[in-house]
């Protein structure tokens, strides 16, 4: 499987009180890396998620690996948005030890994800 890395965008929540007692987040872009989102459904899950589509039931939702270098190091609950499509990310694992080894010649580093909606305001 060739890998094709494309721009994604770091996104920051900064938190302002909206005058009545609550908090407001506005989200900015706070970096750029390369990465590429893969879908990780297992053929087993897509077999479920048919059977319960037919059933009129709730799908699982997928989740994905975004593939980026081994030096971008995304933390945990950490927001990404794919440039290409505006498609919304957040990283649900630790990619500290999901690398290719220094020796490899892939330079690779996989991080956990789900697709999410970004809470309040657009970017």
């Amino acid at each position: 499987m060739i890998l094709k890395l494309e721009p994604f965008e770091r996104l920051t929540a900064s938190r302002t009180d909206d005058s009545q007692g609550g908090r407001h987040a506005a989200w900015s872009v706070s970096g750029t890396f390369e990465g590429c989102a893969v879908i990780g459904q297992t053929a087993r899950a897509h077999a479920k998620d048919t059977t319960k589509q037919h059933a009129n039931m709730e799908l699982a939702e997928p989740t994905y690996t975004i593939f980026t270098k081994r030096g971008t190091l995304l933390p945990f609950h950490a927001v990404v948005r794919r440039v290409k499509d505006g498609r919304v990310f957040r990283i649900t694992g630790d990619g500290a030890d999901a690398m290719t080894p220094k020796s490899s010649r892939l330079d690779l580093r996989m991080h956990a994800a789900e697709e999410w909606r970004l809470p309040h305001d657009q970017v």
